[in-house]
């Protein structure tokens, strides 16, 4: 009795080789279809482009009161989060030290946008709680967010005072040196 594995012939695991580098190739090619289809390859996070005009900002409600309805002529810096997001949850502390540098002025506004409905109210507010974000912010704000292009969250966007967008992730400088830049 003979225990030696059989050995298979070269061809079979050529092709086998073969076969799996042809499935790694299809799936790559499949990918980069698919990532040029949502804003294309190297195209960041940033969403809305530094330089278009920011869209309307609109929500189902809001919670830590409205944000002001005449936004002209102010900063407005516009954070994306969601109650189910870790990063979010680790970049909220950041925000917070930003907006308590800004927070005395008239001209900066802090305005945060989550798609998430008014049925997880309960959690929205633990978020904002338990993150100590107290300006207001919009839920059920799908919308705006599309039209933010907010592919990722978090996402952060200056609004300069001419109302297009001065900043966002794919930016070169950091948040509160973008929003200095603009008063």
């Amino acid at each position: 009795m003979n225990n030696k594995p059989e050995k298979k012939p070269r061809f079979v695991m050529d092709l086998a080789g073969s076969f799996i580098a042809v499935t790694i190739c299809i799936f790559a090619a499949f990918y980069l279809i698919w990532t040029i289809s949502q804003g294309g390859a190297g195209s960041g996070r940033g969403g809305l482009a530094v330089g278009e005009v920011a869209p309307e900002i609109t929500a189902a409600g809001w919670v830590n009161g409205e944000p002001p309805t005449d936004l002209a002529g102010k900063v407005v810096v516009v954070d994306a989060w969601a109650t189910w997001c870790h990063p979010c949850r680790e970049k909220a502390p950041e925000l917070v030290e930003i907006y308590n540098q800004f927070a005395d002025r008239d001209d900066v506004v802090f305005i945060g946008l989550t798609s998430d409905e008014a049925s997880v109210l309960p959690a929205i507010n633990s978020f904002l709680e338990e993150s100590g974000i107290t300006w207001p912010n919009g839920y059920g704000a799908s919308e705006s967010l599309q039209k933010f292009q907010a592919n990722y969250i978090p996402s952060v966007w200056v609004i300069s005072r001419s109302g297009k967008i001065a900043w966002n992730y794919d930016s070169p400088g950091d948040l509160e040196s973008a929003i200095r830049k603009q008063l």
